[in-house]
C-alpha cells in the first residue's frame, strides 16, 4: 500500500460490525444499524467510511448514512 492510499484509509471514519455480519460485508452486502458494534464519533450522512471488523480489519468502503 503506497503512502497515500495509507493516509487516506487512516484519516476515514470507521464503521465496525459484528462477528456475524463479516463474511456478508466483506463479499460487498450492505450493513444494517443492528450490525453495527461501534462507530466513530461525529460521522456524518454521506461520509465514506472504512467498514471494519472487531480486529480492525478493513472489510470494505461504504457511504455512512445514519436510520431514519
Amino acid at each position: 500500500m503506497s503512502e497515500v492510499e495509507r493516509h487516506h484509509r487512516t484519516s476515514m471514519g470507521r464503521v465496525v460490525v459484528s462477528d456475524a455480519a463479516v463474511p456478508f460485508v466483506a463479499r460487498g452486502g450492505r450493513v444494517f444499524s443492528g450490525q453495527v458494534v461501534k462507530s466513530d464519533p461525529g460521522l456524518e450522512d454521506g461520509e465514506i467510511v472504512q467498514v471494519v471488523d472487531k480486529k480492525n480489519n478493513v472489510l470494505n468502503i461504504a457511504e455512512f448514512y445514519t436510520a431514519p
